[in-house]
């Protein structure tokens, strides 16, 4: 296990122990047995991303701590560096959502290297598009999307799109359809404000669904602010938020 990889670990598990502290010492024991199955299970997971990347011919693992860059480029001047997103979480939620993939657009803000983006072309989205903030970042998720296709030989959906790109979360404008919406903690509360501002503003065409999935959901709280945006599903690490129909006005 990198040796990043242990201090970001070491680091969440405080975080969870103190909250769980918070809600009372019961609470304690719970969660740190929690953290010593997740712990004990964290060296199979790095060899499922090894072989995801070896299988494809890519390179989506590794932290890149460019934090500091991030929040001169960002507009709420709050990016988190690049983590990629764990192999089983987005499955997991993906399986939750009521639409046709295939006559969906799936969207991974903050998409690093294009592991989501990858995982969701492979669970059969027509359409799927990684914004990234990172320049150098984001050439790297397109070249790894392209390796990615030219592996597939062929075997990729006719007409599927996949592409990486760079931009700014704050300033997404969602695309029309079906949509997921994908956020794997890669920026503070300042932008997904932002961003969850843009969203509420959303006039869906034929009542277009929109889903917006939070991947360790850390300013969940922020979604208290926008009562459009209702819980779906969630599991520990991830919540599921659909986006309801503007009420009429009086």
């Amino acid at each position: 296990m990198a040796l990043s990889t242990v201090t970001w670990k070491l680091s969440r598990a405080g975080q969870r122990l103190a909250a769980a502290r918070r809600n009372g010492l019961r609470g304690i024991p719970v969660e740190a047995a929690r953290l010593t199955k997740e712990f004990a299970r964290a060296p199979l997971a790095l060899a499922a991303e090894y072989v995801f990347d070896v299988r494809r011919g890519v390179r989506t693992r590794g932290f890149v701590r460019n934090e500091s860059a991030l929040s001169r480029l960002s507009v709420g001047g709050d990016g988190n560096y690049y983590q990629p997103i764990g192999l089983s979480p987005l499955r997991r939620l993906v399986a939750t959502i009521p639409v046709d993939p295939a006559a969906a657009t799936f969207v991974d803000l903050g998409a690093g290297r294009g592991r989501a983006v990858l995982l969701a072309a492979e669970l059969g989205f027509g359409r799927v598009l990684g914004i990234e903030l990172d320049p150098d970042l984001a050439a790297e998720g397109a070249e790894n999307v392209r390796r990615w296709r030219a592996g597939r030989r062929g075997r990729h959906s006719a007409g599927q799109v996949v592409d990486v790109v760079p931009g700014d979360a704050a300033g997404f404008t969602p695309p029309e359809g079906p949509l997921v919406i994908a956020l794997f903690n890669s920026f503070g509360a300042t932008t997904l404000k932002l961003l969850l501002a843009r969203l509420c503003e959303e006039q869906r065409e034929d009542a277009a669904p929109l889903f917006f999935a939070y991947i360790n959901p850390v300013h969940e709280g922020t979604f208290e602010e926008f009562p459009r945006l209702v819980p779906h599903s969630r599991a520990p690490g991830w919540t599921v938020f659909r986006l309801a129909p503007e009420s009429p006005r009086p």
